[in-house]
């Protein structure tokens, strides 16, 4: 899938002051989606594969984006851009987080190269900051395509807004990385994310950490680069009873255009559409 451009006959470039815009930026690629409010639907969808690691390359990438889409240089009624950085993200407790020490907490965590900032966003549900490094030009890039906009960081939206009852471990699988949250209604009691190379690294850490979570997880909810075929949904069934894959959140419409789509990948971009 090097891209996919998805466009509802509905859309209109003289309407966006009537649409949100969510951008979505991980180590898999871009995307961005369009939620017409007043249909109430998202009518637009745009998603390029993107695996270069410097940031002066990424930036180029960003910019043929931006040359390409006239669309992304319009106002919006709201912008906002999720990042998903696992390895560069850590979390704090709400009662000893400073926002002025968000580089003294990725740099307690990880080594901070020089160029980079860090940004914290809070997550309500949970009741932590969700602390991530970005690199300074890209944040820089972003800021002045899109003033003004909400930067988010993947927990905000992957993170259910109301916590359930049972104890549910979620995975979202990326190409190389997989990032693993258990929850239950008490809040957060699992945060890593793991490099894997093939289902049977993922199989073993997901194992692993179940084996060292405090309390067994009784759903396991699956998204990203991930459907029903895949080998690893069948081999995590013969361990855990549920298995489900996250489907689309149903508080919004999509266009017709959005059944051809052949993974949950984009699931916790429509759900910034309706997150607090």
């Amino acid at each position: 899938m090097q891209k996919i451009s998805l466009v509802d006959e509905t859309f209109d470039l003289n309407f966006t002051l009537e649409y949100k815009l969510s951008i979505q930026l991980s180590l898999d690629g871009f995307s961005f989606s369009i939620l017409d409010t007043i249909q109430n639907k998202v009518i637009y969808l745009y998603h390029q594969e993107l695996f270069e690691a410097e940031p002066d390359f990424l930036l180029k990438r960003l910019k043929a984006i931006y040359e390409e889409s006239d669309l992304l240089h319009l106002p919006f009624k709201k912008t906002r851009i999720i990042v998903v950085a696992p390895g560069r993200t850590t979390l704090v407790p709400k009662e000893i987080f400073e926002a002025k020490r968000c580089s003294e907490y990725i740099q307690a965590s990880y080594y901070q190269p020089e160029g980079t900032c860090a940004r914290g966003v809070y997550i309500s549900s949970a009741k932590y900051w969700s602390v991530f490094e970005l690199s300074g030009i890209i944040n820089d890039f972003l800021e002045q395509k899109h003033p003004g906009a909400e930067f988010l960081s993947d927990l905000n939206v992957s993170l259910p807004q109301s916590l359930p009852h049972k104890k549910s471990l979620k995975i979202t699988v990326l190409k190389k990385h997989l990032i693993l949250t258990g929850y239950d209604d008490m809040g957060l009691t699992f945060h890593n994310s793991f490099f894997v190379d093939g289902e049977n690294d993922m199989l073993y850490f997901i194992l692993g950490s179940v084996k060292n979570m405090v309390n067994e997880p009784e759903t396991i909810i699956l998204d990203g680069v991930i459907n029903k075929h895949a080998t690893i949904y069948h081999r995590l069934r013969q361990y855990f009873t549920d298995v489900i894959i996250e489907p689309n959140p149903q508080e919004v419409h999509y266009s017709y255009l959005f059944d051809r789509l052949p993974d949950s990948r984009f699931v916790n971009l429509f759900k910034s559409f309706i997150c607090a």
